[in-house]
């Protein structure tokens, strides 16, 4: 998914070497959780991305190569319903204020669980956290979603 929103003021070049160390210590993560790296990796424009399964919820991991970079996890949870959108609306923003460091949000008819954070300061320590955290949520999110409001879960028919 790409960035919705482009920084106000021109960033200063991100240092070399940054998202070369940003990349090996996400692999580390990644081994460190049961994921292989390599087998993870798919094709982006530009930077990394790598996706895996989390219980029934996929989860996409991006590196960007931006002046600041970023790192972006997000889950697509389920495909918007036919009826009912207002209820589901409704409780997407009531369960955003029970997230941490995640947001529920949506991209043409998906419901996608979403956290993005500038690289600079991320530790590997914070990075892992994040990837937890979110693959924990959208494996309790999407099947509770999709039985709330009917939607379809993302990927499958």
């Amino acid at each position: 998914m790409r960035r919705l929103f482009k920084p106000r003021a021109a960033a200063a070049p991100q240092p070399a070497g940054t998202l070369d160390l940003s990349l090996r210590a996400l692999e580390g993560i990644l081994s460190a959780i049961g994921v292989e790296p390599a087998a993870a990796r798919m094709a982006v424009e530009s930077g990394y991305g790598w996706h895996f399964q989390r219980g029934s919820a996929l989860i996409e991991l991006y590196l960007s190569p931006e002046a600041e970079g970023y790192l972006q996890v997000l889950s697509p949870i389920m495909h918007l319903p036919a009826s009912n959108l207002l209820a589901l609306y409704r409780r997407l923003l009531e369960l955003n204020l029970q997230l941490t460091n995640a947001a529920l949000g949506l991209h043409e008819d998906v419901v996608y669980l979403y956290h993005e954070r500038q690289l600079a300061g991320l530790d590997a320590a914070e990075a892992e956290a994040i990837l937890r955290q979110l693959s924990e949520y959208a494996d309790e999110l999407d099947d509770a979603l999709a039985a709330e409001f009917g939607g379809r879960l993302y990927g499958r028919g």
